[in-house]
């Protein structure tokens, strides 16, 4: 045993007192309803992500600190702009394709029985069928065998479709600041600050033509005030804010940026850092939107940002998955949504490391996303890290054989040895039946 703060010390010691570690918590399966154009649909949600939907974080009761922050910026930008905070309930759900998006990093959803749109809308949709022959997608099997599906849905991976439809209606004078906010969805690879779903803020500015630079600025240097202003408040230290240019940055991009580039051209990432390294770590992007929503004398800019990525800097918080714990003891330490720095429930967490080898079928691309996505679902988020340990050609026949470290490991209670063992068994099962391989 040791003590958080001094060593510890069997003689006239303190009684030490540790909570014991709870059970995992078994999610069943969960059902959701959202505004799909003029009608309402239902639709079962992805079983990775059935503790994180709905969960209210951004409400106005919520204590959460991606609250928090949002409230801070939204506070700061009044300031200097005229601000109108969009109220609507955005829908969860959008139907075909997003543009330039790879297939492998969506949620796609089939709807309940009885709730697809109209037949009208139907034969639209085989119209507009895409053609998806990503190995391992997890989804539908057609789409997996590259089959041509007439209806795909799936959970928004940006809120920058809704601002795209915000501009088309034209309602806009130069200088004024719309605010959308909402939780969107991406599959992604397991990382610490890799999350499947986060708080986007996206702000939408009109300008008038060839102003645009002096308007960033004034953005960007009304955001870097307040995001200063709760770093002290915080820990006493300044941030590291820095405004980059996409085309000159030479940087590793993080998921959340590289995912970006996906859905369009970026002019600028937003780094934050609190450490010695200069660059930080990109927590927003500045893009223009496209030349067809430019007028002859207003032009508009996009800002989004990641509320969970700065959550986690200005709290020091270095594992995602504790912003969405349901353990009381994280919101216990934000009373009244005041941001703290975070203290960890456990310095020394259990971990448990398992390797998986295996064949990759003949022809095919192996979709690393897809594996990380089914052992985030067989683990319930147990899986801290994933590492390719080993990429073997066989001579003669040329079969391909993969090796992956897993490392098991919770962020918020004391996991078991035999827990993380059977989590590692379901996996290799989950790997086989979805993803084709042969193990090894």
């Amino acid at each position: 045993f040791r003590s958080q703060d001094k060593s510890f010390r069997v003689e006239g010691a303190l009684n030490h007192v540790f909570t014991r570690g709870t059970a995992p918590l078994c999610f069943t399966p969960v059902s959701c309803k959202t505004q799909l154009g003029s009608q309402k649909v239902s639709f079962q949600v992805p079983q990775v992500l059935v503790d994180k939907i709905n969960r209210g974080f951004l409400e106005v009761n919520s204590s959460h600190p991606v609250r928090t922050i949002k409230e801070k910026l939204s506070a700061g930008l009044s300031q200097d702009f005229p601000l109108h905070n969009i109220s609507s309930c955005l829908p969860l759900l959008h139907q075909g394709h997003p543009d330039g998006v790879c297939p492998s990093n969506i949620f796609w959803i089939t709807l309940s029985p009885g709730e697809a749109p109209s037949t009208e809308k139907t034969s639209q949709g085989l119209a507009n069928a895409v053609l998806c022959p990503h190995f391992g997608q997890d989804t539908d099997k057609k789409v997996q065998e590259g089959c041509l599906v007439p209806q795909q849905f799936y959970l928004r991976p940006s809120l920058l479709p809704h601002a795209q439809a915000i501009i088309k209606e034209g309602a806009f004078s130069p200088g004024t600041l719309q605010v959308l906010s909402g939780p969107v969805f991406r599959k992604c690879r397991i990382a610490p600050h890799s999350m499947p779903v986060f708080h986007e803020l996206l702000l939408v500015l009109a300008v008038s033509r060839g102003t645009e630079s002096s308007w960033i600025q004034m953005l960007v240097d009304n955001i870097k005030t307040t995001l200063n202003s709760l770093h002290q408040g915080v820990s006493g230290v300044k941030l590291s804010i820095s405004l980059q240019e996409a085309t000159s940055s030479g940087a590793e991009l993080n998921g959340f940026a590289a995912f970006e580039g996906q859905l369009g051209e970026i002019q600028h990432f937003l780094c934050v850092g609190t450490g010695p390294e200069p660059s930080g770590s990109c927590v927003g992007i500045i893009r223009m939107v496209p030349d067809e929503l430019k007028t002859s004398e207003m032009v508009f800019v996009l800002a989004s940002l990641n509320l969970d990525l700065l959550a986690m800097l200005l709290c020091g918080i270095s594992d995602w998955r504790m912003l969405w714990t349901w353990d009381r003891r994280f919101l216990g330490q934000f009373p009244e949504g005041e941001l703290r720095l975070f203290e960890s429930f456990s310095l020394y967490p259990p971990s448990y490391v398992h390797d998986v080898s295996f064949w990759v079928p003949d022809g095919v691309e192996f979709d690393e996303v897809a594996f990380h996505t089914l052992a985030r679902r067989v683990s319930g988020e147990m899986v801290v890290s994933i590492q390719l340990r080993d990429n073997f050609q066989q001579p003669g026949t040329g079969r391909r054989s993969l090796c992956y470290r897993v490392t098991f490991q919770s962020c918020d209670r004391a996991l078991g040895s035999r827990e993380a063992a059977e989590m590692q068994l379901r996996l290799r099962e989950q790997i086989q039946q979805h993803l084709g391989v042969t193990l090894r």
